[in-house]
């Protein structure tokens, strides 16, 4: 079978899929789904204020005259900054690849559209996390020539959230004498 896989910009057309891949993704992590509010994740990906990039891969077997483009996955992604070395970067909150278009360059083909977009951008670095028990996943990560970084990732949510945010008074601005 020859694959032809496309990466294109997701609009707000896209939302039903997006959310659908985001919750197969978040089954396949073992992470509660059916989470993604699809008003407040719109406004993230396509209103006024967006603030994260989605990218659509579409497939089809190249050799099939009736094929037509189908969802494959996706990727969301923000702008990033690194103080290890002063460079701007761009952050992979999801890649996903369905199942079926799993090994066909799917998720390879996601990852330059986002390199290339990051370089457009300024950055200089691609980063990401994965779930430490997708060894899928880091296999294919380190074919790209990534590195498994040993870090912690930490996460504060719901009550705790609230809790820490309402713990902060409001500064007051010190005027420099100057």
């Amino acid at each position: 079978m020859s694959i032809e896989t496309i990466v294109r910009p997701g609009a707000p057309r896209d939302l039903k899929v997006l959310l659908a891949m985001c919750d197969a993704l978040n089954a396949h992590s073992g992470v509660p789904t059916g989470r993604l509010d699809p008003k407040e994740f719109r406004s993230a990906l396509f209103g006024k204020n967006a603030f994260v990039f989605a990218d659509i891969a579409e497939a089809m077997d190249a050799e099939d005259d009736g094929a037509e483009f189908a969802p494959a996955g996706y990727a969301l992604s923000h702008d990033a900054f690194t103080t290890d070395y002063g460079e701007r970067g761009l952050y992979i909150v999801d890649l996903y690849v369905e199942p079926a278009w799993r090994r066909a360059g799917v998720g390879k083909k996601l990852m330059s559209v986002l390199a290339a977009r990051a370089k457009a951008r300024g950055a200089t670095h691609l980063w990401w996390g994965s779930m430490p028990a997708n060894f899928a996943a880091r296999r294919f990560y380190a074919s790209l020539g990534a590195t498994d970084e040993r870090i912690h990732s930490h996460g504060l949510f719901g009550k705790p959230f609230e809790k820490l945010a309402g713990a902060a008074s409001p500064s007051k601005r010190r005027r420099s004498k100057g």
